[in-house]
């Protein structure tokens, strides 16, 4: 996480990531993520909805408590939460 952190000036929203094909790579569990749905290989980021806090991607295939920080390096997505979690994807 660190040399994500580190080497991005900016970050994104994960509304930035519609149409965005990824392979789920790891992610730091918690109570507010939930990812029991995401496949194994490769998938393409068709949905974003927001209810209140909660941001949800693909009609439940990821479900999060509240909005992440975006970051992309380097072919490397990161998703870093309030909570301490963390959900990272490679883009394909």
């Amino acid at each position: 996480m660190a040399t994500v952190e580190a080497h991005q000036k900016c970050s994104a929203s994960v509304e930035q990531l519609l149409g965005r094909q990824v392979r789920y790579q790891k992610h730091k569990p918690g109570r507010h993520l939930s990812v029991e749905r995401v496949p194994q290989g490769a998938f393409q980021i068709e949905s974003v909805h927001r209810f209140g806090d909660r941001v949800v991607l693909n009609d439940g295939l990821i479900v999060m408590e509240n909005a992440p920080t975006v970051m992309e390096r380097g072919g490397r997505i990161a998703l870093l939460f309030a909570t301490g979690e963390e959900l990272y994807f490679v883009t394909e």
